[in-house]
């Protein structure tokens, strides 16, 4: 790390020719292991080198922007804003390197690459089985992997590389502009009831006021369907139920209206498939959670034909069920 008068302004040009040509995945390390550490001694001990080899490579790389890229606060160095893009840009580089090597693998296992899905659970139902099935069937030596757990999360692994695409839904004022996205399919949510409950031969003459007092399954706290139910609620101008179960799985949810008398807000394809499986009755009342189109997401870059195919399987999928 040079100081600010040891470092001379470079102009634009040349400093965007040093990173397109002369910066080397040596020195995203150590831009990396030092944001990360906040120490150059603790970034060494991370790398395995001397702390003089990092404070040299910091001062190559700070020669060739022009640019001063971490500043001393206390006892710790802090990124500036070139020093968090390059930052990011290491990460970016780690993960697209970290895939690199799984793909390799999965080519000398003799796969021909692998795909990887983010999803969150209105997917898991029919669209995205459906369009895997058919993808094995086009491409069988596609490794397919698919992640389901948060949609922040899901989100951060797409944009740093991790995933291929994220299948989820969300309304259109918080869809991410730096995402390109495709609408696959427009869902309400439906009130499912048990078919063990004993309240579900007669559908037709229940209320919300009669159902309050049931048991429910009930979205995690904290989550956006959570806000959602608990502002129907509100609206309805009825006292958030008691007797819950806590869960955002939804095939956990299933197996448990399998098993016992509860009650739960689910889309509505979701919960046309428990009703012919015999799991579920759907009650016939108004639910608006406003929870927006499932949509698939993807980096704004040019995908790769394995990618560009499933996206072609999920709007068949979803088209079949519309």
């Amino acid at each position: 790390m040079t100081s600010a008068s040891e470092t001379v302004p470079a102009a634009p040009e040349d400093a965007e020719a040093f990173v397109s040509k002369r910066l080397s995945l040596r020195h995203l390390r150590v831009i990396q292991a030092v944001a990360k550490a906040g120490s150059l001694s603790e970034a060494a001990e991370a790398l395995h080198v001397t702390q003089p080899a990092i404070s040299k490579t910091l001062a190559e790389i700070e020669r060739g922007l022009g640019q001063t890229l971490f500043q001393r606060r206390g006892r710790s160095l802090s990124a500036t804003a070139l020093g968090l893009r390059l930052r990011d840009l290491a990460h970016k580089l780690e993960a697209d390197l970290l895939r690199g090597g799984s793909d390799v693998a999965s080519l000398v296992r003799g796969a021909s690459g692998e795909l990887l899905i983010g999803a969150t659970n209105a997917a898991l139902a029919m669209v995205l089985p459906d369009a895997m099935a058919a993808m094995k069937q086009a491409y069988p030596r596609v490794s397919l992997s698919v992640r389901t757990h948060a949609l922040t999360g899901l989100v951060n692994e797409l944009r740093a590389g991790r995933l291929d695409l994220v299948i989820a839904r969300m309304p259109s004022r918080e869809m991410p502009t730096d995402l390109a996205a495709l609408p696959l399919l427009s869902q309400a949510e439906v009130l499912a009831i048990s078919t063990v409950h004993p309240l579900a031969k007669s559908v037709a003459k229940l209320s919300w006021e009669a159902l309050n007092n049931e048991a429910w399954i009930w979205h995690l706290p904290g989550t956006r369907t959570r806000a959602q139910q608990d502002r129907l609620w509100a609206e309805m101008g009825l006292p958030l139920p008691t007797n819950l179960i806590e869960t955002g799985d939804i095939m956990l949810s299933l197996s448990m209206m399998k098993r016992m008398p509860l009650l739960s807000l689910l889309p509505q394809h979701v919960a046309r498939v428990a009703a012919q499986n015999g799991i579920v009755v759907i009650v016939p009342l108004p639910v608006e959670l406003d929870l927006g189109q499932l949509t698939l997401w993807h980096l704004r870059e040019p995908q790769s034909p394995v990618v560009e195919h499933f996206k072609l399987l999920l709007s068949e999928a979803a088209e079949r069920l519309r």
